[in-house]
């Protein structure tokens, strides 16, 4: 994987392949992903302007440069993102619908078989839900709140399963803002393990993954 952060909002609008063609998205009035090869464009696929808006959107290749992937946002705290198979022209794959949250990131599974979209519900308020917000309670009344979602994309199936991050605070815990990053930038460390990050430090999950996420945090960040 490489070592940038797949995200929406880096402006990421030109990615060259190993064989020199070049693919340009074009998102100043109408939105299209063109393949240009020695200045020449081979040939020209327009997405058609979300319902919801749109705000900006990047351009990332798969390690094998198999697939294209293409996340965008809307502006008003909802992303989505279309992903394409890359040969003489553009496969459309998969395309999701826009997903509430903010600042999501985006990784492949070694067989680029699965792909993995953390998208938190906020980002850099994240640490509002202490201030500002009042967290809600299970059944056996201790506090918690929602953080995002890890989004899973089962490629060959064109499935996506959603799984919930919750947490659950200690009494008086605080993030350490400074040291906040809102990108969890999801990383597969083998096949069958991601490990993500949290405003507390890493975290590692095991697959397969449970629909329910749960961290339970102390009184002090974990280092």
């Amino acid at each position: 994987m490489k070592e940038f952060i797949m995200n929406s909002i880096h402006g990421i609008k030109c990615v060259v392949l190993k064989d020199k063609r070049e693919i340009h998205l074009k998102d100043e009035d109408d939105i299209s992903i063109s393949m240009i090869s020695k200045g020449e464009a081979l040939f020209h696929f327009p997405i058609p302007y979300p319902s919801l808006g749109y705000d900006g959107g990047a351009l990332y290749l798969s390690p094998s440069e198999k697939y294209l992937l293409f996340p965008y946002y809307s502006g008003q705290s909802e992303e989505a993102f279309t992903l394409f198979r890359i040969s003489d022209t553009f496969e459309l794959v998969y395309q999701s619908d826009y997903l509430g949250g903010e600042a999501a990131s985006y990784s492949f599974s070694k067989d680029e078989k699965m792909l993995i979209q953390c998208l938190p519900y906020t980002c850099s308020e994240w640490w509002q839900y202490w201030e500002d917000e009042e967290p809600e309670k299970d059944e056996t009344g201790k506090l918690f709140f929602d953080f995002g979602n890890i989004n899973l994309l089962d490629i060959e199936k064109q499935l996506l399963n959603k799984h919930i991050i919750r947490i659950y605070p200690a009494e008086d815990w605080q993030p350490e803002k400074e040291k906040y990053s809102p990108f969890m930038s999801p990383k597969m460390i083998n096949d069958n393990r991601l490990k993500i990050s949290m405003p507390w430090g890493e975290e590692t999950l095991d697959f397969p993954m449970k629909d329910l996420i749960i961290f339970e945090q102390k009184n002090e960040p974990v280092r």
